[in-house]
């Protein structure tokens, strides 16, 4: 009985099993943010640092010897002064006694060369009417041409006094400041000793490092010439000083023309004329700045982020149905933060901008704002 039971019940379980639906589950689109492409003409440009240098710098050098009677007080380290202050001043007698001594020979020579120039005058009267010898003549005519020599001389004698005794005094040639100094009052300077070094604040330069495929977004006659065309490209430095951020123009003048062996970097150098900037702080020598060079324009190019920008140079773009395709893209200057593509890409189309991991052709997306 057990058995005949329980064989109807297997059949009739077996006759009465569930049947298992299968169904296939749509994939969810994944949230992407999206990116407009609209390709239009760009400035480009190029970043860069480097410290401020004088563009010009002296040494100030004694040309005549003497004892310093006269000190300015702008005549030390970091000390401002002017074109045309007077920086410093030596004893000026003995170079006042001489040049006394050359006008008085001065005007000896020239007493000498006005009777000279006399006498020549009336012998050679006299030989015409042939009163006098030809030897008289000859004699006449060299002592003119000696007194003629002497008073050349002499003259030179009271230029190069006066010249001396200009170099007494010690003038700025140029609006600027005192790197350093050597001297002090009363100290005696032989001729050539070194005083003081100079530089020009009014026209400063900053040394800058580019690699050469950066001369690619300049203009092409620094890569030409070395040289900046009819119009130097602007550049703007910008620093953290005296607590605030500071910035200055300046103008890309030309580059080195030699590419370093062990950085492989080209040098170009820029110039600040106006190194007084809009909030009224000078820009200080040695100070470290960053620097925004304003390239040429380019046609047709569009900036997307870097995180668009797949490893193969490649980006997903999304389609009217909301699906990535991938599309190769050809890069022309890549930085930390942006990309700009030249070619691959039309004006209207929309690119995902979303770091993706794991990305398959016509994968379907929600694009969010």
């Amino acid at each position: 009985l057990i058995l005949p039971l329980s064989a109807v019940i297997f059949v009739a379980l077996v006759n009465n099993q569930p049947t298992l639906k299968t169904t296939v589950k749509e994939p969810v689109p994944v949230a992407v943010r999206a990116l407009d492409i609209n390709l239009a003409p760009m400035q480009l440009s190029v970043s860069s640092e480097g410290n401020v240098q004088p563009s010009v710098e002296t040494k100030l050098v004694a040309q005549v010897a003497g004892e310093v009677v006269e000190f300015s007080s702008s005549l030390v380290a970091g000390g401002d002064f002017s074109k045309g202050d007077v920086l410093l001043k030596l004893d000026p007698r003995d170079y006042e006694i001489a040049l006394a001594r050359s006008e008085a020979a001065l005007s000896r020579a020239q007493a000498e060369q006005r009777y000279a120039a006399e006498e020549t005058a009336r012998i050679r009267s006299l030989y015409g009417e042939e009163l006098a010898s030809i030897a008289q003549l000859q004699s006449a005519e060299r002592f003119l041409a000696v007194a003629n020599a002497a008073l050349d001389d002499a003259s030179a004698t009271v230029k190069r006094a006066s010249v001396d005794l200009e170099r007494t005094v010690f003038t700025a040639p140029f609006n600027g400041r005192v790197r350093a100094e050597n001297v002090d009052i009363g100290q005696f300077l032989s001729k050539g000793a070194m005083i003081a070094t100079l530089y020009d604040t009014d026209r400063l330069q900053v040394r800058l490092p580019l690699a050469d495929a950066q001369l690619a977004y300049l203009d092409p006659s620094y890569a030409q010439t070395g040289l900046a065309g009819e119009e130097p490209a602007d550049v703007v430095l910008t620093a953290n000083y005296a607590g605030d951020t500071q910035s200055w123009s300046a103008k890309l003048l030309r580059t080195e023309g030699d590419i370093s062996t062990k950085s492989r970097f080209l040098h170009v150098i820029v110039e600040v004329t106006e190194t007084l900037n809009s909030n009224g702080v000078r820009l200080p020598v040695g100070l470290f700045v960053d620097a925004a060079i304003t390239g040429r324009t380019v046609d047709n190019l569009v900036s997307v982020p870097r995180t668009a920008l797949r490893a193969d140079n490649s980006v997903m773009v999304i389609d009217d149905d909301s699906k990535l395709h991938f599309r190769d893209v050809s890069v022309f200057k890549l930085s930390d933060s942006d990309v700009l593509i030249s070619d691959g890409l039309a004006s209207g189309e929309r690119i995902s901008i979303s770091p993706l991991q794991f990305v398959v052709e016509g994968m379907p997306v929600t694009v969010i704002d």
